[in-house]
């Protein structure tokens, strides 16, 4: 008989085997065919303009998202499609990753709310996790307006995946259960979240700083090194967004940038939550509800750091057609929003499918069905045809009424971008463009 060494005191609980390992490259796949299948093949709005303008090699006045900006430039260099469409491209590959490491989260949370083992309770007892995981983070994932930002070149798909990334790093240190391992990956995303939206400070950085306390407190020794990983991944992300931009203010505005200019007013957060409420469903909502209490009861601080992540994204986002087509850096706050709100409904659906008994797993697969078919049904066949001609169709009437050698202003930030994505294409090279003041 040989004994086994236990952990030293204050040091966390060895961590238990990933559980369902086959669930990620299912759903990265699965939800990857989905989001090709809706990704228009050209612009779909003239604020993607400037960021396929920047994935194709022209200097923008605002670059954005340095992480998106990388993602859409190796894009480019697929064999297929063209500019705009391989920028989409880039963004449907994001979102997916996204909705991998949600549903990665919603498996760990349910493996370590099982109840304690016994005799009459194995592994084929818990078959139905993954499929209710699965049905909660596709809900997340294929709602509207997660949709919407997963099929166009924007910074908002970049964004959830690093949010996703970083839950999935926080959650074992809220179960008491984090490594350094964890920390340091945890240290390492927070860092980038200066290279998304704005949205993400907000969102990560209290979660990230209360643990890295909490953890000092306990006399881990991850978080002597953790803040050094934090501004090196800072400071890189600000850097590569210095280097992808151009002009004399680009300082300011970039440490400017970091963190977002206000909440939105009373009215507009309503409408936030009314639209969170309609892309989710009714089931969703009642399952939502009931996990809520679940994880009260079970696991409050996960409850609490849900809580906190959902009414902050809707104080900072707003109803996916209130933006139209002008430049946003907000707009992954509802989507952030959607996505937190996967992991009750999981735990909701797993709270009631626990109790029935041998009908535990026609019970999983009808709730995940029924969580999943309201999101993918809202916006009707719109979501999927979507016009990738009307940006284009302005930017020809543009250079047509342009006269040869000018000096064109374009007058906005979207013009602007509209402008050098014509010019990154080869049109009208005659053209100077130019920002008077």
């Amino acid at each position: 008989m040989t004994a086994r060494a236990l952990p030293p005191s204050g040091s966390p609980a060895p961590h238990a085997p990933r559980t369902w390992p086959a669930l990620d490259p299912a759903l990265f796949f699965g939800s990857l065919v989905i989001y090709i299948a809706g990704t228009p093949l050209g612009l779909d709005r003239v604020a993607a303009a400037s960021r396929v303008a920047a994935a194709l090699g022209a200097r923008s006045q605002d670059p954005g998202a340095p992480l998106a900006h990388l993602a859409a430039r190796l894009a480019v260099y697929l064999p297929f499609g063209d500019g705009a469409a391989r920028a989409n491209l880039a963004s449907a590959l994001l979102a997916a990753l996204a909705v991998t490491l949600l549903g990665r989260v919603c498996a760990d949370l349910l493996a370590a709310m099982r109840p304690p083992p016994h005799a009459r309770q194995g592994p084929r007892d818990f078959v139905y996790e993954p499929l209710l995981a699965a049905g909660a983070a596709l809900a997340g994932g294929l709602s509207l307006a997660t949709f919407q930002t997963a099929t166009s070149a924007d910074a908002a798909a970049a964004t959830l995946a690093l949010l996703a990334g970083a839950w999935w790093a926080a959650l074992p240190f809220l179960r008491a259960q984090g490594t350094a391992g964890h920390g340091f990956a945890l240290a390492g995303l927070s860092g980038l979240a200066a290279g998304v939206d704005p949205v993400a400070g907000p969102l990560l950085w209290p979660l990230a700083f209360g643990l890295w306390l909490w953890e000092l407190r306990r006399g881990s020794r991850w978080p002597l090194l953790a803040p050094l990983l934090f501004v090196a991944a800072l400071g890189g992300s600000w850097l590569a967004t210095m280097a992808a931009s151009e002009g004399s203010g680009n300082v300011l505005h970039t440490l400017a940038r970091l963190w977002p200019t206000g909440i939105r007013d009373r009215a507009v957060v309503v409408r936030t939550a009314a639209e969170l409420s309609d892309e989710l469903g009714v089931v969703g909502l009642l399952l939502g509800g009931v996990g809520t209490v679940a994880l009260l009861r079970r696991a409050p601080l996960v409850a609490f750091w849900l809580g906190f992540t959902m009414v902050t994204a809707l104080l900072l986002g707003h109803p996916p057609g209130q933006s139209g087509l002008h430049l946003d850096t907000t707009r992954a706050g509802l989507p952030a929003a959607l996505m937190a709100a996967a992991v009750p409904v999981c735990t909701g659906a797993a709270e009631l499918a626990a109790r029935l008994g041998r009908a535990r797993m026609v019970t999983a697969i009808v709730l995940a069905g029924l969580a999943v078919v309201s999101p993918v049904l809202d916006g009707g066949a719109g979501r999927w045809r979507r016009d990738a001609h009307g940006p284009e169709r302005l930017l020809e009437h543009a250079l047509l009424r342009a006269p040869l050698r000018a000096s064109v202003d374009p007058g906005t930030a979207e013009m602007d971008g509209l402008f050098r994505y014509g010019a990154a294409l080869g049109l009208r090279p005659d053209l100077e463009i130019v920002h008077r003041k």
